[in-house]
């Protein structure tokens, strides 16, 4: 598909990592090897910053190769609201965006991003990604590795308490008038509703200056709830079962998170299984179990994510 991104980037910082010394010599002429992150619902790529700088550091001292992690706003949040990117909202819209992103780079590059990382929302953005680069005549070779960090793969079909919290989340935004004089304003009237502290403090971290006592949403509110919507209709399902050839698909669960149930496990680990088969035209969907996380993964148990991850980005770089 075509996305407005085409012609509008979508917002992004970089993080790099040289090789050590020892190797910088043989790798100084090589480019980076590049891994796109998607945030999930209300944040910005600088969620993951921290966890994304260290996992570049540990591959390239373990492949000798220079990597870079590029942090993405996704529409409708952070710097990429300001791009006023056209409904419909949803994930494929999202996905597009991505997609040309992703085009650019490797236009710029010589190759496209080797890693492809998403939280939450990102991580079924990730999904849609895959699923776009799989069809015939897509405009770029698809990531040979792709993490979906705690996203349910499946559909929502009934509202789970996981849910039903990032409605109200969605549905308290929306009804907060606008501006606010201060975050402190912010968090009295979340407090009001019963919101704990650190859901405030996160909710507070969304707010941007326009001026002098008037603080706004950095995200799209409406945008919003119309991406969460669409996460909760998507169903990747058969796509876990039958990734494009050549890619791995990660899917990972934080032991202590409450997005996932009994038919969900089920329909990963089938995937798992099934891809498991000689299979010459299929890629791989392999199932990854956290420890000590809840949801949010990079913040919960970010020395144990790095562990898991970082061998499939040596596995990308070839070493």
């Amino acid at each position: 598909m075509t996305s407005q991104a085409a012609q509008q980037q979508l917002h992004f910082e970089a993080v790099e990592a040289p090789p050590p010394a020892a190797a910088a010599g043989a790798a100084a002429d090589r480019p980076p090897l590049t891994a796109v992150v998607l945030h999930g619902l209300l944040g910005t790529g600088r969620n993951l910053r921290s966890v994304m700088a260290d996992l570049c550091r540990q591959a390239a001292a373990g492949s000798g190769v220079p990597w870079r992690a590029l942090l993405v706003d996704l529409r409708c949040h952070g710097r990429s609201a300001r791009l006023n990117l056209h409904p419909p909202h949803n994930l494929a819209a999202a996905a597009g965006d991505v997609v040309a992103l992703l085009q650019r780079q490797a236009a710029e590059a010589g190759a496209p991003p080797a890693v492809l990382v998403g939280h939450s929302m990102g991580g079924k953005t990730a999904l849609e990604v895959v699923r776009q680069l799989g069809q015939a005549g897509a405009p770029v070779l698809p990531p040979k590795q792709v993490w979906v960090l705690d996203a349910r793969p499946t559909a929502v079909h009934v509202p789970d308490a996981a849910t039903a919290e990032v409605q109200h989340v969605l549905e308290t935004v929306a009804a907060l008038p606008l501006p606010f004089p201060s975050r402190q304003a912010l968090y009295a009237q979340l407090a009001e509703r019963g919101f704990s502290p650190a859901l405030q403090q996160w909710l507070g971290g969304n707010l941007t200056q326009e001026s002098a006592g008037r603080y706004v949403w950095a995200f799209n509110v409406a945008g919003a709830q119309a991406l969460f919507a669409d996460y909760c209709k998507q169903d990747y399902a058969a796509l876990l079962r039958a990734p494009p050839r050549g890619l791995t698909l990660n899917i990972l669960r934080a032991l202590r998170s409450d997005r996932w149930d009994h038919d969900t496990l089920a329909a990963v680990r089938g995937a798992v299984a099934a891809t498991a088969l000689p299979a010459a035209v299929r890629g791989r969907t392999r199932f990854h179990e956290l420890p000590d996380a809840g949801h949010w993964v990079h913040t919960d148990n970010p020395r144990g994510l790095v562990s898991l991850m970082l061998p499939s980005m040596l596995e990308a770089a070839g070493a």
